[in-house]
């Protein structure tokens, strides 16, 4: 037998042991998180737009150090309607009734956020802080995965149509 058609029939014999592992429908990894969009808010803070499936609530909202991955802030029990729809604004604690992390400033370059969502696969994503034009400020525009610029209903509508 020939070293062509011996690495054909290894080809074959692998083929047909993962065929029924594909069908079977096992995920090869997990699914891309569901994603939260960045903008400023009229003062230039940030302000993080977690889009929402109906019927959902944010419960908690968390801020890391992506490189360390040390906690810079975190609230939860929302009480304010835009905190519950998934506005949140990075340091405004007062839409929560819990602050279990106050923030921690300076801000590193590169941080993590996420939304607890009861019953949600996961809502977060990674941003680079200075990729975060300040020409957003008082705009209700948002940053979404592929850097374009949206309004925040366009970004609601784009995530909830893959996602919900």
């Amino acid at each position: 037998m020939n070293d062509s058609v011996r690495c054909r029939r290894q080809f074959l014999i692998v083929l047909s042991a993962l065929l029924p592992i594909a069908a079977c429908g096992v995920p090869l990894g997990d699914p891309q998180p569901r994603p939260v969009g960045i903008g400023r808010t009229a003062d230039g803070r940030f302000r993080f737009v977690v889009p929402l499936c109906e019927g959902e609530t944010v419960s908690a909202f968390e801020v890391k150090d992506r490189e360390t991955w040390a906690p810079l802030w975190r609230v939860s029990q929302p009480t304010q309607p835009d905190e519950r729809r998934g506005i949140v604004v990075l340091g405004r604690a007062q839409g929560f009734a819990e602050e279990e992390v106050r923030l921690t400033l300076p801000l590193p370059r590169n941080i993590s956020v996420s939304a607890a969502v009861p019953d949600a696969p996961t809502i977060g994503r990674a941003f680079l802080l200075d990729e975060v034009p300040e020409e957003l400020a008082g705009t209700d525009q948002v940053i979404d995965l592929d850097g374009r610029r949206l309004s925040e209903e366009e970004f609601r509508q784009q995530v909830t149509g893959e996602y919900c």
